[in-house]
């Protein structure tokens, strides 16, 4: 199968998804709540209809044959690795101690090393998701 035809077929798979989660496992999942600015359905739907508009570039114009010479599977599993171990963490330390480190490292494994995207990555990404969740959603993070 050509690139482009399967990068078609992930498209359609992704616009297909968003409308799924849109119209019905969003509000099926998503609990009704009183509180807070933004209600728990608003986000995950702009997000939903964000994948499908992706999915929607994806499947009219494919970029083709685009993948990596090589896997590394070493860092793939430090990643990973990482990730786990951030999420245990912020059990007990909490999101607001273990986001900024681990969104650094993790961008440190991306081979990010411009310091205005690793300083945007790693207060600004955090920041933005706390605002998000603790503020506009008034749920708490770990």
């Amino acid at each position: 199968m050509q690139a482009k035809t399967s990068d078609r077929l992930l498209g359609l798979f992704l616009i297909l998804l968003g409308v799924a989660f849109f119209a019905s496992i969003i509000p099926w999942q998503a609990q009704a709540a009183d509180y807070g600015w933004l209600k728990p359905r608003t986000l995950p739907r702009i997000l939903a209809v964000v994948l499908g508009l992706c999915g929607l570039a994806l499947f009219i114009r494919p970029p083709g044959d685009v993948r990596p010479g090589r896997f590394y599977w070493a860092r793939a599993m430090l990643f990973a690795g990482v990730l786990v171990l951030g999420l245990a963490a912020m059990s007990w330390l909490g999101f607001v101690l273990v986001a900024p480190p681990m969104a650094l490292v993790l961008m440190w494994l991306a081979h990010e090393r411009r310091p205005l995207w690793l300083m945007l990555g790693a207060a600004g990404m955090p920041a933005a998701i706390w605002f998000t969740v603790a503020v506009l959603l008034d749920r708490p993070l770990p």
